[in-house]
């Protein structure tokens, strides 16, 4: 037992004067390590991403080509549809003459019967007052005749 006591004790008394300090030499060691790390790893991500922005313009530049192919046949189809549009609008100005020419009935058919409809309650209100004027002249009249009999 003392023997092991002993020993940690040599052990202990030569591991003390090892302090595990850092020199500056040490520190601009490990910040050089650090940075080419860091700038290999900054190349790399650029290449990879400027790869993939490529490829990804390419592909896009590939459908645009297409794009434009179908353009170019449509072009020609443009040229017949401008002149049915020309039939169509000489269609359109018809029907719309016709609408307005059948506005015209539309209106008759509806203003005429409010017209009339207007009149007769102008003449029942004549109707109505001259009754009025007769039940009047009558009631007076009964007054009288009942006054002077």
């Amino acid at each position: 037992m003392k023997t092991v006591l002993l020993f940690s004790i040599l052990f202990c008394g030569i591991a003390m004067p090892s302090f595990a300090e850092l020199t500056d030499a040490d520190l601009d060691k490990i910040r050089l390590i650090v940075k080419e790390e860091v700038k290999t790893e900054v190349t790399s991500s650029e290449a990879r991403m400027k790869q993939y922005v490529d490829l990804k313009i390419e592909s896009v530049n590939g459908r645009l080509a297409g794009i434009e192919g179908r353009f170019t046949g449509i072009e020609g189809r443009f040229i017949g549809i401008e002149g049915r549009f020309t039939g169509m609008e000489k269609q359109l100005a018809t029907l719309t003459y016709l609408v307005y020419a059948l506005i015209a009935p539309i209106v008759m058919a509806v203003g005429i019967p409010q017209v009339i409809m207007t009149l007769r309650d102008n003449s029942n209100r004549d109707r109505d007052r001259k009754i009025e004027t007769l039940t009047k002249e009558i009631e007076t009249l009964k007054q009288q005749r009942i006054a002077n009999p």
